[in-house]
């Protein structure tokens, strides 16, 4: 049994997310900066962010649509990395609950999937958005998935007899 001083559920999802949002962040940069616009995805998410809050700043710099959108960026990975721990720690006691995870990570890829073709058609990514938002989502996942696994070296176990059926 894991020490459970060892593994916060805050502690690991923060990081987890963490790596996350930066791993997403990384890849917009790089794609930005090959297409010679660096910073575009986040400006344009984050102008996009103001508009569906309803909020334009009075200030119309471009620094603060970055910083509202990188601040938005990180906290929602946080949110999504306490949820993965919390399913992860909740998994120690229950396998069978690493399974319904896997059915709601799939559900939830599909409806981010419907989420980017909204933004292909209302915000200035254009045709860009499909593929720069589902790799760097799967880049997310990964950077994720990967930490919390090599967090819980049982997970191993406990996803086959999840997969399986056996207790």
């Amino acid at each position: 049994m894991p020490d459970r001083a060892q593994h916060s559920v805050i502690r690991e999802g923060i990081i987890a997310g963490a790596l996350g949002a930066t791993a997403v962040a990384l890849w917009f940069l790089i794609v930005d900066v090959i297409a010679g616009r660096p910073f575009f995805t986040p400006l344009t998410l984050g102008r996009a962010l103001f508009s569906v809050l309803g909020a334009i700043p009075a200030d119309e710099s471009p620094l603060i649509h970055l910083a509202a959108y990188t601040a938005f960026h990180y906290i929602a990975f946080a949110g999504v990395g306490l949820v993965a721990a919390l399913i992860i720690h909740a998994a120690e006691e229950e396998p069978a609950v690493l399974a319904g995870a896997l059915i709601l990570f799939l559900a939830f890829e599909v409806g981010f999937l419907g989420f980017v073709a909204l933004l292909k058609e209302t915000t200035g990514l254009g045709d860009l958005a499909w593929y720069q938002i589902t790799i760097g989502n799967l880049l997310a996942a990964s950077a994720m998935g990967t930490y919390l696994w090599r967090t819980h070296p049982e997970l191993r176990e406990e996803l086959r007899h999840a997969l399986d059926g056996t207790a």
